[in-house]
């Protein structure tokens, strides 16, 4: 007991000495004769009220005998004293008085020479330039802070800007720019006609003939019949116009785009159902049902006329979910034909996208040339883990790619209480013997578990169906075909997305024969690759297509009135039978107009024209 009493006094008196040497290292002493009414006591600040001032005798001296400057450690005697004083006091790691700058003030004091220094900057207050020469444009933003906390999460302080620039950079240049430092994981509603796009970011420069874009994008349909797209697009975009010729009447348009396309195009044809405004389930092109649409991008008809997108107008639309809803202003019946052409968001491949254009135009001839390329980086899988047995599985496939099926199952690591696992079984039903069927279980004394992940094959295509359960997932049971007929709508296997490629490469022109005619031109080569993993079925992939046309305008003068106008054209158009456009490029009733609704073309397609009218400027 007494040991214990030596070791705790021991322990008291190192903390005691421990803590006087982290507190004292700032007590300062100082015993000294006043020669003036001013004493330095040191160089650094002094601590407001910490001072204590001893006479020659040891009484303590108060304010009314002296004052001390705690900024500069000044000690002022308001009395003269020719004895002996002592002061403690303690003092800051710093001298407030002191002036600290990052860089030398000469730098920008003038040296006496007359030269102009180039770090300093002369304000004018009559001129009201900016400081950052940047009057020329029109700013605006905002920058906001915020904190975010919960009961499962620790705390988080967020930090946005969004900036908005307008204006000339200098007498020629011009600049639109909309500057983020985030990414905004939403999507306007598409419950209006006009849309708020929070996520395009981009900067803009051009001037009179020339435009660069970089950042987000929107490709338009160029000067083309046959070449019809509409691309939200992630990149650069170059356009300029130059005079060319002797007298500088001709200009020549060079553009040019490569960009990550955000997008893919589908267009779906929906069954109306009588009195049924919605929501109708948009799906892609895989015929994927659970899809994000990119707004704005989709272009809805019902019996070949547009609608507009608004509550006011004629349909709504979730962009999220992929849903149209139809408003009062517009009925659905069963016979309504109802297309809707959109963009979506597809993550299975990264996807690039590469346009040239080149455009020339005088008093009698126009000319154009186009090149549009879109493709799936194979070697670049985002949703979709693609090993070398499935790429082989693909590069055997061909254009098949709905044989494309590989199987979902792996062989789990052990029995897992937080996973959905099953196990093989055998069965006998209707006398008839199976193997090989998945059972779920949640028994951990059982042999091999499988992790295994089903896709919806269609009714009674498949053998296993969902059922209730009280697991943490989907659940999946077997069911015993009828009559060799399967029961189910799910299969235990994955269809592989295979890579596609798209491109078309179009010229064309016109050419003012005389004051009256005019005859056209374009000629038109695709290449649509839907497996590049495969070198097979290739034979199909590219085609041909052209159109040829003239158009006469003859004025008919009637008397001293306004002249008329007898307007003829012929055209003919040959679509060859693989020939494959990027998108639509004719009418949205065109199928049905010639009443070839669902056909496939297995020879080329053979279109003429001819017509006839009259008009006259401001009649009709």
């Amino acid at each position: 007991m007494k040991r214990i009493k030596q070791l705790l006094a021991f322990l008291c008196t190192l903390l005691a000495g421990l803590s006087f040497a982290q507190t004292g290292n700032n007590l300062r002493e100082k015993i000294f004769v006043a020669e003036s009414d001013t004493i330095q006591l040191d160089s650094l600040s002094s601590i407001n009220g910490s001072e204590i001032l001893f006479l020659a005798d040891g009484s303590i001296a108060d304010t009314s005998f002296y004052t001390l400057d705690y900024f500069s450690s000044q000690l002022i005697l308001k009395q003269p004293y020719p004895d002996t004083l002592r002061i403690i006091y303690r003092v800051f790691p710093h001298n407030f008085r002191q002036v600290m700058l990052k860089k030398d003030i000469r730098m920008i004091e003038p040296d006496g020479t007359g030269r102009v220094n180039p770090f300093a900057y002369v304000y004018d207050p009559s001129s009201g330039s900016d400081i950052f020469m940047l009057e020329g444009l029109t700013k605006n933003g905002s920058i906001s802070r915020g904190i975010t906390f919960g009961n499962n999460q620790d705390l988080a302080v967020n930090s946005n800007m969004n900036m908005q620039l307008a204006g000339k950079i200098n007498e020629n240049v011009s600049i639109l720019a909309a500057i983020t430092d985030h990414n905004i994981p939403i999507q306007p509603d598409g419950n209006t006609h006009q849309l708020q796009d929070f996520d395009q970011v981009y900067i803009q420069l051009f001037d009179d003939k020339t435009k660069l874009t970089a950042g987000d994008f929107q490709l338009t349909r160029p000067n083309s019949y046959f070449m019809n797209y509409f691309k939200r697009a992630q990149g650069g975009h170059f356009t300029t116009a130059v005079d060319v010729g002797k007298d500088k009447q001709a200009v020549n348009t060079v553009s040019a785009a490569a960009a990550v396309s955000r997008g893919k195009f589908s267009r779906n044809i929906i069954q109306g159902i009588e009195g049924v405004q919605g929501p109708y389930r948009l799906k892609g092109v895989e015929n994927e049902t659970f899809i994000i649409v990119l707004s704005g991008t989709e272009t809805v008809f019902i019996d070949g006329m547009l609608l507009k997108r608004g509550q006011e107008y004629d349909y709504v639309i979730d962009y999220n979910t992929a849903e149209v809803i139809f408003t009062a202003n517009t009925l659905i019946t069963k016979d309504k034909r109802i297309v809707v052409e959109f963009q979506y968001s597809d993550r299975n491949y990264a996807r690039s996208l590469f346009h040239v254009g080149n455009e020339f135009q005088s008093d009698r001839l126009k000319a154009n040339f186009n090149y549009y390329g879109e493709q799936d980086a194979k070697n670049q899988p985002l949703l979709q883990d693609l090993g070398p047995e499935q790429q082989e599985l693909m590069a055997l496939v061909g254009d098949s790619i709905h044989q494309a099926i590989y199987p979902n199952v792996t062989v789990a690591e052990g029995f897992n209480a937080n996973q959905i696992q099953y196990v093989l079984s055998d069965t006998v039903a209707n006398g008839i013997s199976y193997d090989s069927i998945y059972v779920y279980t949640n028994n951990p004394n059982l042999g091999t578990y499988y992790d295994v992940g089903f896709s919806q094959v269609g009714e009674n295509r498949g053998n296993y169906s969902q059922v209730r359960s009280t697991a943490n997932g989907k659940v999946f049971e077997w069911v015993a075909p009828v009559n060799g007929v399967p029961q189910g709508s799910f299969e235990p296997i994955t269809l592989l997305v295979t890579p596609k490629k798209r491109q078309m490469a179009t010229f064309g022109g016109e050419y003012k024969i005389s004051k009256t005619t005019i005859a056209s031109m374009e000629m038109a080569v695709s290449n649509n690759d839907i497996n590049t993993f495969s070198n097979l079925d290739n034979e199909n992939n590219s085609d041909i297509a052209f159109r040829l046309g003239i158009l006469n305008e003859q004025p008919l003068k009637a008397g001293n009135s306004s002249d008329w106008v007898l307007s003829t054209k012929a055209n003919y158009e040959q679509t060859n039978q693989n020939f494959t456009p990027i998108e639509r490029f004719r009418s949205i009733e065109f199928e049905r107009d010639w009443n070839i609704q669902n056909q496939v073309f297995t020879e080329s397609q053979h279109i003429s024209s001819f017509g006839a009218g009259v008009s006259k400027a401001g009649v009709g």
